[in-house]
């Protein structure tokens, strides 16, 4: 049987919230409301029990390996571009 509704959607937010938290300089809470959450804990505790890292974790992480890798940061981009 296929991928269930409920889990294409976590798939999706959660591609979307990597990306966001990687690329632009969004508040979390900003980037839970885009992504539908009813508060940044609930986004959090997701985030946390599909990728095994906090989101502000994740973002360091993901600035630290740019960095590591002599790319300039970009500037950051809006929620929806």
């Amino acid at each position: 049987m296929g991928t269930s509704h409920s889990e294409m959607l976590a798939e999706v937010r959660l591609e979307m919230a990597c990306r966001l938290l990687a690329e632009s300089s969004k508040r979390l809470s900003d980037i839970a409301k885009f992504l539908g959450y009813s508060n940044p804990s609930s986004f959090s505790r997701v985030f946390v029990r599909l990728m095994r890292v906090r989101p502000v974790a994740y973002r360091r992480q993901q600035l630290a390996r740019l960095h590591r890798q002599g790319r300039r940061h970009k500037k950051p981009r809006a929620i929806g571009d």
